[in-house]
């Protein structure tokens, strides 16, 4: 399970296409649409997800990472389920133990904000996306700190240039394929 996520503008299309050319890994269907709508009953895709256990297969985004970043900021409110204790503590104990590895896309925060400015397609995120880009720095902390070795930070502008992709994603298919023997 290989989860690209991040604040919108950030690359993570062109990352998720470069691991799929690359690896010939499937990209798993999107549940949410461009306006942070959901399109499927989130708590059900949620324990579907988690009942299938690790998945050889790329998320654009997980609902446990990103419906308690976007919900509260775009929407003031989770999706039913995300903002309860009760509901969220075990999935996400579940969630870590599958021990996914989480790509965030967080290049610097100016050029995530030029790329979005004139994008019609995020118009809905344009407004907050420095609190958006600060949840994800936050997250991406949290989750360093806490379950080292499963994060992995992507940051287009420097990291790499173009021709260095391939080895990169190389190099980080190799470290995944030795997590699991």
């Amino acid at each position: 399970m290989i989860i690209v996520e991040g604040p919108d503008g950030a690359g993570k299309t062109t990352l998720i296409n470069a691991m799929k050319e690359a690896w010939g890994i499937e990209v798993a269907p999107r549940v949410v649409s461009k306006d942070t709508e959901a399109l499927v009953d989130l708590q059900q895709w949620v324990d579907e997800n988690l009942e299938a256990g690790f998945q050889n297969m790329i998320f654009d985004r997980h609902r446990l990472i990103s419906e308690t970043i976007y919900g509260p900021i775009l929407r003031f409110e989770q999706e039913p389920g995300f903002n309860k204790m009760e509901w969220l503590a075990p999935r996400m104990k579940r969630f870590y133990e599958l021990k996914p590895v989480i790509i965030y896309c967080l290049p610097p925060f100016d050029v995530v904000e030029r790329n979005l400015v004139n994008d019609p397609d995020n118009r809905s995120v344009y407004t907050d996306i420095e609190a958006i880009y600060s949840a994800y720095v936050s997250r991406a902390s949290l989750d360093e700190t806490f379950s080292p070795g499963i994060v992995k930070v992507w940051d287009y502008t420097r990291s790499l240039t173009i021709a260095d992709r391939p080895a990169w994603l190389t190099q980080l298919k190799r470290e995944i394929e030795d997590r699991f023997k």
